[in-house]
């Protein structure tokens, strides 16, 4: 089972739509088997926030890729490169 927060992001390229924030869920037994915890003793949930999507609506962005994709010119414009 897993859940996630949206919210509506009126300037979305393309057109008005929902962004996902925040997401949660169980997690993977496997996952429990690669920490060295026993998933038939222990089971557990695991929450996170985008702090890349934040940044999207409070500056305007709409494509999350641009965070990731290493262009020079978008890192510039947000002053992580002099």
């Amino acid at each position: 089972p897993s859940a996630e927060i949206d919210f509506w992001f009126p300037q979305k390229k393309g057109g008005p739509g929902w962004i996902e924030w925040g997401g949660c869920g169980m997690v993977h037994p496997n996952v429990l088997r690669a920490s060295g915890i026993d998933p038939d003793v222990y089971q557990g949930f695991a929450f996170g926030m985008g702090i890349e999507r934040t940044l999207m609506l409070g500056e305007g962005i709409n494509d999350m890729h641009d965070m990731v994709e290493g262009d020079i010119r978008f890192s510039k414009a947000f002053g992580v490169m002099n």
